[in-house]
């Protein structure tokens, strides 16, 4: 057992040992900073290439450029004499006095530079580079995922099947390395789009929004611990170019599925806007297959259920986003933004169900029909201050963010008896839950002598669910719907979570650190209106984080780190009101379900050249009352399902990825991911471990076909996973892509293919001593789209006083 004792003496004594001895290994590198200013050395300056320059050998020891608030970090610079040379390509650069660096004078910060204004007059620039899709680094590995043609006519769940160790089901649910809890970040931080119903949301959530995304398997402690698997953060694109700019996309798709994106964005001078609009209208059908046997414990006498499903819906979601930055002068800035997204549409499903005894007699034969119109909207609106310091990378950061979630499920069904034959019955479902949050975020980074870094925080999350289940039934003598007061109910849940955390940071020559620790108060209260019955549960958690990194060159790097996770129940999983789906299935959440905790140490290689990129990963995984869903037979055919917390689990595994350039028109991705589980389910009366080896497999390969055409094929394959009662069989999929640009790339045409070979379906087994059941499930099939993404705008014409405050060849349309 990996317990939490053993998990934080094993930081404490990597954290305090391992850095003596790499100390004594290696030299301290040095480090030369600043901030780049316009003219008037009132704004900071983005995207102005610094380089700098041994004196001694006239050579260049490194290149970088400066970051949205006009700073740069030049890093492992060995001792030596030194001059800065600063300016934007194809202008006359600047260059700084000559300086020193030496062992007792290390770190270097050269203040405040004034950028140039100076033109060069270049006929033509042109510049061939293909951007490199993966990278690594100590803490995350970062999928760039702009020459992904899904990322035009898709949405952001079509681009995460394309991401290693991600897989995503039919209703767009995310998993990690096999795990369906993980915490998913929109730019790095928790958001209301993808809260409880995320799924949903990336299944509408516009891919050409999306910039990369980064998998952080095992985050440091400056994360929120939730997610036990790991996190998943989404970068949206906000590039704030000079002027005004603006992209255009719009997509069209088979069984008349269609979607449009209006992005756009303004800057100039110390004031920056963004802002995006998308609308998107899916078609969704859907068939599916319930199969049950069901033993009687006591007379061994069986029954049969045979389910068959037909359901369609076609969801129609609007999502918007807006913001705005107002630099105050060089070292303050304000921020604002907000979000909406509101989904709507109309589900109609039809269940077939057919009662069998064991002798073959047919005991019930009837239809339930289900019409359902429903719709979510949420709003997010937050407010942000930055202070930055002289020193570069020396910041304060504030942040306050509130928002709202509102729900409605109205279903009417319907049940249709053909054996035994009687009169029709209906009955109602009114569901309406609502969500209000609150999040207050202050964020410290303080850069330290000698390459370290540390970063402090407080986290303030409040939140507040209130759920009305109300269900009605027809009076056949009245002709009127009455509320059913033992079916109805209403629940509440209150969390509040104080979290506090510190990183340090630091580079030894060729070794680097990070470690962590977030103490964590957290109080949650379940009010069960109906009964009146409050149940709290409060508790406090410590959560250490530690990452060691080795590069021995530039080709190769070697990496451990550890973390300490958790997941929280959230309200459906505390919810102990059933909710009657069908007359044959009941759900129910557990009130007295206790937080999971998991033990996550893995250690990994990389080998990087000009033309491949290889990462391996062994991880070990220790889960600790992990949640888990259990079905069991009440009667009469009726399943009961609820959440309990498993025993223990263990995961065992490697990771494999790797990316190549095959000559000058291919590049191929690979991954793989291994994982030998172990579940032990005494706790909820199984007897035995069950122990079984999983995998699943990708391959993207991007054909450069001419100068202005791209053709792209994405497959990947999970093989069957176990469950504590049964197992999921494998899943696969292939997609197929061609993207043709058209007048010096500002139109391009994109053609996309999903699911080629109608391959994806989801199927699942439950077999115990009195239960087996196979559930099948599919979506429809070669899902094509046709679009179209059109740049345009204008850029800030410079007078010869403004030329330092935009970047003209830094020009970019896309948001």
């Amino acid at each position: 057992h990996f317990s939490s004792a053993t998990g934080i003496s094993l930081v404490a004594v990597l954290a305090l040992g391992l850095p003596g001895a790499l100390l004594a290994q290696s030299q301290d590198p040095g480090r030369v900073a600043g901030v780049i200013l316009d003219q008037t050395a009132t704004h900071p300056v983005e995207s102005v290439t610094v380089t700098l320059k041994n004196t001694a050998t006239d050579t260049i020891v490194e290149r970088t450029v400066t970051d949205p608030r006009g700073r740069y970090s030049l890093e492992n610079v060995p001792p030596g004499k030194y001059v800065v040379s600063y300016g934007f390509v194809g202008s006359e650069s600047r260059e700084t006095a000559p300086f020193t660096v030496t062992a007792q004078t290390k770190v270097l910060d050269l203040g405040h530079l004034e950028v140039g204004d100076s033109a060069l007059q270049l006929d033509k620039l042109e510049v061939k580079a293909r951007p490199r899709d993966f990278r690594n680094s100590i803490d995350r590995k970062i999928y760039s995922v702009g020459r992904e043609i899904q990322s035009v006519t898709g949405s952001a769940s079509d681009l995460l099947q394309n991401i290693p160790s991600v897989q995503v089901d039919i209703d767009g649910n995310v998993s990690l390395r096999g795990s369906g809890n993980v915490l998913i970040l929109l730019n790095g931080r928790t958001s209301t789009l993808l809260g409880k119903s995320r799924a949903e949301v990336l299944q509408q959530l516009p891919a050409d929004s999306i910039d990369k995304i980064e998998v952080i398997t095992n985050p440091s402690a400056k994360y929120k611990p939730d997610g036990t698997a790991g996190i998943i953060n989404i970068t949206l694109k906000k590039k704030r170019p000079g002027g005004f700019a603006n992209t255009f996309s719009a997509n069209v798709g088979n069984e008349a599925r269609a979607n449009a994106s209006l992005a756009t964005n303004y800057r100039r001078g110390g004031l920056s806007f963004f802002g995006s609009y998308s609308v998107r209208q899916d078609d969704r059908p859907r068939r599916a297959t319930d199969l049950r046997t069901i033993v009687d414990p006591l007379t061994g006498a069986t029954t049969t259920l045979e389910k068959r499903t037909v359901e369609h819906s076609r969801p129609l979601t609007r999502i918007a986003r807006a913001g705005l930055e107002y630099d105050l002068d060089p070292h303050n800035k304000l921020g604002a933004s907000a979000s909406s997204n509101h989904r709507s549409f109309n589900r109609t499903a039809t269940d077939h169900n057919l009662v069998r005894s064991g002798s073959g007699t047919v005991s019930s034969d009837y239809d339930r029909t289900r019409y359902d119109p429903e719709f979510e909207g949420s709003a997010e609106f937050s407010l942000t201050y930055q202070h930055t310091f002289p020193t570069a990378d020396h910041e304060l950061n504030l942040e306050f963010k509130s928002s709202s979630t509102t729900e409605e499920e109205d279903n009417h069904y319907a049940n249709i008896f053909r054996t035994p034959l009687s009169a029709s019955t209906f009955d109602q479902t009114l569901i309406r839950p609502t969500d209000r949050s609150t999040e207050v975020i202050v964020e410290y980074v303080h850069p330290l002598t000698r390459g370290a870094k540390i970063e402090a925080g407080y986290t303030r999350t409040a939140e507040h669910l209130d759920t009305d289940f109300v269900v009605s039934v027809l009076s056949p003598a009245s002709g009127l719907f009455t509320r059913d007061p033992a079916k109805s109910n209403r629940f509440a849940y209150d969390q509040t979570i104080h979290a506090f955390y510190v990183t340090y940071e630091r580079t030894l020559g060729e070794f680097g650190f990070l470690a962590g620790v977030r103490p964590e108060q957290a109080g949650t209260k379940s009010v069960l209106v109906n009964t009146g019955e409050v149940i709290a549960n409060d508790y406090f958690r410590t959560y250490p984080s530690l990452h060691l990194a080795y590069q021995p060159s530039a080709r190769h790097e070697f990496q451990l780190n550890y973390s300490h996770r958790v997941r929280r129940p959230e309200s459906d999983d505390l919810n102990p009101f059933p909710e009657y789906s069908d007359p044959f299935t009941l759900r129910a959440g557990n009130p007295r379900l206790k937080p999971e905790d998991i033990h996550s140490i893995e250690a990994g290689y990389q080998f990087k050249n000009d033309h491949t990129t290889f990462v391996s990963t062994v991880y070990h995984r220790d889960l600790y009352n992990g949640f888990t869903t259990i079905t069991r037979a009440t009667g009469n055919s009726v399943l009961f399902t609820t959440q309990e917390n498993l025993a223990t689990s263990r995961s065992t595994g490697v990771e494999l990825a790797a990316t190549a350039d095959v000559g000058q028109s291919w590049s191929l991705n690979f991954s793989s991911n291994t994982y030998f589980n172990t579940l032990d389910a005494a706790n909820l009366g199984f007897t035995g471990n069950k122990s079984a080896v999983s995998w699943s497999a990708k391959l993207s390969a991007t054909w450069q076909l001419a100068k202005s055409t791209l053709v792209q094929f994405n497959t990947n394959y999970a093989s069957a996973r176990l469950t504590p009662q049964g197992s999921r069989l494998p899943v696969s999929v292939a997609n197929l892509g061609l993207r043709q640009d058209f007048l010096q790339k500002k139109l391009a045409v994109v053609l996309t293919a999903s699911d080629l070979f109608n391959s994806l379906k989801e199927s699942s087994r439950l077999d115990t001593p009195v239960l087996h059941e196979e559930i099948t499930r599919r979506r429809s099939a070669r899902i094509l789209y046709v679009g179209l993404i059109y740049y345009f705008g204008q850029p800030l014409k410079k007078s010869k006083d403004q030329k330092s405050k935009d970047d003209p060849l830094k020009f970019d349309n896309q948001l």
